[in-house]
């Protein structure tokens, strides 16, 4: 190879002897089915499987006879090579992996060589195409030895005419795959750095009279009661038409000849295409030797009065952000872990996706198409490093730097180069209603004129872009519906869009977040507050979270066959961000984490309202944009008393889209109890491709009433008495011996039916293992909130007839800075060995909010079993419990643990009125007045803090129990707001009262 004729250093030879970019589709033989998996056809031959390949550290290594080597090792296609053992992945979110020297790369460039054989027959007459869906980040093309040509831009379609090189026999391809090029610097994602050919490559076989192009347009009017299909071709020979609906029943046809290219299809009451309705009309184009399938939608997106409508409905987006990911298979995704991501989107609720940051796979959109999901389509352009580039350069620092390559004139064709791929490419998908520029390049006059050209080429979609921060010394660029359609913004707070963004005059448009609700680790914990502000205005047209997987990539098992997951820094790069790739709300083999669960319900498509419960009326509102309630749910309206059913009935839900109804359920009229609730669970009318008729799509939980409940001791006759030295007050009664500590004003044993309740002293408690959220814990740690010391001033014992009660006064403090607690307690106990713990707190000053307040107790491990009256069954805390409901849940506390991939607090259970823990015929009941948080773990808050991946943790060897006066909320501030003040632990004076009730169990009731 001749190093002094390279491409991929220069941004203006972007793609040699590459064909015209055009629409995806497949071609078939005229007997054939078009719209058989693209496998199925004669004409499409797959080139995936085993191929030669061989690795170099650096493209310069490569010999002069490269071509002619006979010495390879065996690679799979599609393929990552970091993950065949070939380099090593490498994680960064802002920064370039290389020096910022666009558009060279480094000298350095490590490359791939592959090479395999194939066969054809060309006696068929028939010309050959090769298609690479993916490559990262560019090749250099070689059939028979003879240079076939170049092409760059990972994540699109370049298509090669290569018949001239072939022959009838055996012949040979080689791909060498460079690991940076000058299109690098335009794809600076947040995602793991891994090179290779990761999407399928595959020759099509064309007759020379063929379809070169075409393009499906609808338009709908009068109502929405016509439509006209408009069928643009451009071929060189005779096209039929045809026009199906979905089951396949023939429409209409239409023959262009002599230069024809337009086919009109008009139809009276057509079935319109929506995420809930997916209907696809089905169109052929067949000439005397191939035929061609396509699947339409006929749909209008538009923006009126600041509102998305489709098909003149407003609509809300409730999405996520997809990465191609697999922990196993890399950048790989085949169509069956597609449908797996997909399924799960629609079990849980989702119905929008934004492609972060490049288009993924036609595959993938088809898919979309037949599932119903709206897609923000985004072009594979980010160069999100440049604000970091811009620091060392004068006059460009800060934020505004991010435009550092974007108003660049040599990289002016690289950025529309980007934008027509994918917009010609996927012009025919009805699931795509916005074109995205890209990911977090900054604004520029490059980017206006890529905007501007979308719009010339599709007005029938909308154009958007978030980055909107500009050069300071650059040509100020056009802002406005004339460029962009909506505004969108990232991890904004709801504050602002209600008390900023509807306020600007001069803004009019619509409102996307394109990312929101960051999913890091334990969270996201303010979709539910987000939601309430966006259902508040049609101009909030709904967000995407960030994201949909945590980018894990498995590297082996542990004794017990779980996956190890690896993130940023496991692989020793020089570089990298840690384990911020660890963001998802499911898990990277698809478990979903809570954070998902959380979504489906704040996503569900039926919220229901309390009018007058006491009478039974309630109000029932469809999110639904196009379905009656009845159409797809089923309800069933659930009471319980402390959690036990006491009534169970089927509730009629007609309720049209976008609407509300009042309904009136007499059965729930006048109910009393302890503690009455009704929860409303909707369910699945039919069977879907996802889920089976009968899933339970989401719920509503209201409460209905509830007696005041007053906590007393158990009545019994015996007595209690009590003794003390100078170290401790050892409290005894008929079954029970208490030591009650007082250097530290707690008891340090219990031990109750002969058996010891506590294996360590029990501890004043106001920190837990951060969550990737909690920037704050900077502040935690100064203020020493792990690790608090305590000062008793005072501490005294009195005896009554049936009770001792121990008082104090202490403080709790970290070093370096005055004491941050200062409690009054009182600990009661009372001659059946229960207790009551009762605390007046007063927080100093000048302190960040608390993670928590409360006590921890290391009980024996065989207190294993937990039962609790709170929210459950998932881990649920302040602001995050809208997948949870109030109820009796029981479980073992080895199952009472979310392994995140990073540990952090998890678990809690907030909303609680009780918790029993039992080992044998003992159990410990915590209780309070006041609705307490709970946690039960085998790991300790300083292990989970400690160990930086969940395969290293290691367990207490106690049942580590928290009882929490109140934890703070979990938010989503790893990249988003600041925790709300209603869901932060701010309060300066507070009282905390709760029971422990040990009990002796009747072996008969076990």
């Amino acid at each position: 190879m001749n190093q002094n004729s390279l491409y991929h250093e220069d941004p203006q030879q972007l793609h040699i002897n590459t064909e015209k970019n055009r629409n995806y589709f497949i071609p078939f033989s005229p007997d054939q089915d078009a719209f058989e998996r693209r496998e199925q056809s004669s004409r499409f031959f797959l080139l995936n499987g085993q191929w030669n390949f061989r690795y170099y550290d650096s493209f310069g290594d490569l010999e002069e006879n490269f071509l002619e080597m006979k010495e390879y090792t065996e690679i799979p296609v599609p393929s990552n090579w970091q993950l065949h053992g070939y380099d090593v992945p490498q994680y960064t979110n802002v920064h370039y992996p290389i020096p910022y020297d666009p558009p060279f790369v480094p000298d350095q460039n490590p490359a791939g060589v592959y090479n395999r054989e194939f066969t054809v027959d060309l006696s068929d007459g028939f010309e050959r195409f090769l298609n690479f869906e993916g490559v990262d980040s560019c090749f250099y093309l070689y059939i028979n030895n003879q240079f076939a040509g170049y092409s760059q831009v990972s994540h699109m379609t370049s298509e090669f005419h290569i018949t001239q090189y072939l022959v009838s026999g055996t012949n040979t391809i080689t791909v060498v795959v460079l690991k940076w090029c000058d299109g690098t610097y335009l794809e600076d994602q947040d995602k793991w750095r891994m090179s290779g050919i990761f999407r399928d490559m595959y020759i099509l076989s064309r007759p020379q009279n063929k379809i070169e192009v075409f393009r499906i347009t609808s338009k709908l009017h009068d109502s929405y009661t016509k439509a006209d299909i408009t069928v643009d071709v451009h071929a060189n020979t005779e096209v039929t038409v045809k026009l199906f609906d979905g089951s396949g029943q023939f429409l209409g046809k239409k023959s262009l000849k002599d230069g024809e290219t337009i086919a009109v299809f008009s139809l009276d009451h057509p079935i319109l295409w929506n995420a809930e309705q997916p209907h696809l009309y089905k169109v052929t184009l067949q000439t005397e030797e191939e035929i061609i399938g396509e699947k339409v939608g006929l749909r209008e997106i538009t923006v009126k009065n600041g509102v998305i409508l489709l098909n003149g409905a407003a609509i809300k987006f409730k999405g996520v952000n997809r990465h191609d990911s697999d922990p196993v298979t890399g950048a790989v995704i085949s169509r069956e872990q597609m449908l797996v991501d997909l399924y799960l989107m629609k079990q849980h609720n989702i119905n929008s996706i934004r492609t972060s940051h490049y288009p993924n796979s036609p595959i993938f959109l088809q898919l979309c198409d037949e599932l119903g999901f709206y897609v923000i389509d985004e072009a594979d352009l980010e160069s999100h490093g440049s604000v970091e580039a811009a620091h060392t350069q004068e006059n460009n620092g800060g934020y505004s730097g991010i435009a550092l390559l974007v108003v660049r004139d040599d990289y002016e064709k690289a950025i529309l180069d980007r934008i027509d791929l994918m917009i010609t490419r996927d012009v025919n998908r009805p699931c795509v209603l916005l074109w995205s520029l890209g990911n977090e390049a900054g604004y520029s006059k490059n980017m206006e004129k890529a905007a501007k050209y979308i719009k010339g080429y599709d007005p029938t979609r909308l154009v958007h872009y978030q980055s909107m921060h500009e050069l300071e010394s650059a040509e100020k660029a056009e802002d406005s519906e004339a460029t962009l359609d909506v505004v969108s913004t990232m991890y904004t707070s709801s504050d602002w869009m209600q008390n900023d963004f509807l306020k600007k005059e001069n803004e009019k448009r619509p409102l996307v977040l394109c990312e929101y609700c960051h999913a890091m680790g334990n969270g996201p914990g303010d979709l539910e507050d987000y939601w309430k502000v966006i259902y508040s205005n049609d101009r909030f047209s709904g967000g995407f979270i960030w994201e949909w997987c945590d980018h894990g990539i498995e590297i082996g098992k542990d004794s017990n066959g779980k996956a190890k997951y690896a993130y940023g820094g496991d692989f020793n790069e020089a570089r990298h961000d840690g384990n911020f790739c660890i963001d998802g709300l499911v898990y990277p083999d698809r478990t979903p984490h809570t954070g998902l669960k959380e979504a489906k319900n704040v996503y569900r498509p039926i919220r229901v309202k309390p009018v007058y419960t006491s009478k039974g009326v309630f109000e029932f509102i469809n999110t639904y944009d196009f379905t009656d309630l009845s159409d797809k749910l089923e309800c069933t309206a659930q009471v319980t008393d402390l959690g036990k059913v006491i009534l169970q009935e089927k509730i009629d839900i007609q309720v049209p889209a976008k609407s509300s109804q009042i309904i009136i359920i007499p059965s729930l009229e006048g109910l009393t109890g302890t503690s009455v609730y009704v929860r409303f669970i909707f369910t699945q009318k039919h069977d879907t491709l996802w889920s089976d008729k009968g899933y339970e799509i989401g719920f509503d939980q209201l409460f209905i009433g509830k007696e005041q409940q007053i906590i007393e001791p158990s009545q019994v006759n015996t007595s209690i008495d009590y003794s003390e030295d100078k170290k401790y007050i050892y409290i005894s009664g008929e079954n029970f011996e208490y030591r009650f500590n007082k250097s530290i004003a707690l008891f340090d044993k219990l031990k109750f039916n002969k058996k010891a309740l506590i294996e360590k002293p029990m501890e004043y408690n106001a920190f837990r293992a951060p969550t990737d959220n909690e920037w704050i814990k900077s502040k935690w740690n100064m203020f020493n909130f792990g690790n608090l010391m305590t000062k008793v001033y005072h501490i005294s014992a009195k005896k009554s007839d049936t009770y001792i009660l121990i008082s104090s006064k202490i403080a709790l403090g970290g070093h370096s800075y005055h004491n941050t607690f200062q409690l009054q307690t009182e600990t009661t106990i009372f001659n059946s060995g229960e207790m009551k713990m009762k605390y007046a707190v007063q927080v100093a000053d000048k302190r960040p909010y608390l993670p928590r307040f409360g006590v921890r107790m290391f009980m024996n491990s065989q207190f294993d079993k937990v039962e609790y009256y709170g929210y459950g069954p998932y881990e649920s805390y302040i602001d995050k419990h809208q997948a949870s409901y109030m109820g009796v849940f029981s479980q073992p506390i080895s199952e009472m643990h979310e392994d995140y991939i990073k540990p952090q607090e998890n678990s809690s259970h907030w909303g609680c009125e009780y918790v029993k823990i039992n080992f044998d015929d003992t159990l410990v009941k915590f209780e309070a007045d006041k609705p307490f948080s709970f946690n039960a773990s085998e790991y300790t808050q300083e292990e989970l803090s400690a160990k930086k991946h969940h395969y290293e943790l290691e367990k207490s060897g106690y049942s580590v129990v928290c009882i929490d006066y109140k934890q703070s909320g979990m938010g989503s501030a790893s990249c988003g707001p600041f925790l709300l003040d209603p869901y932060q632990l701010n309060e300066k004076e507070f009282d905390f009262e709760f029971w422990i009730k040990p009990t002796q169990l009747n072996k008969r009731s076990l």
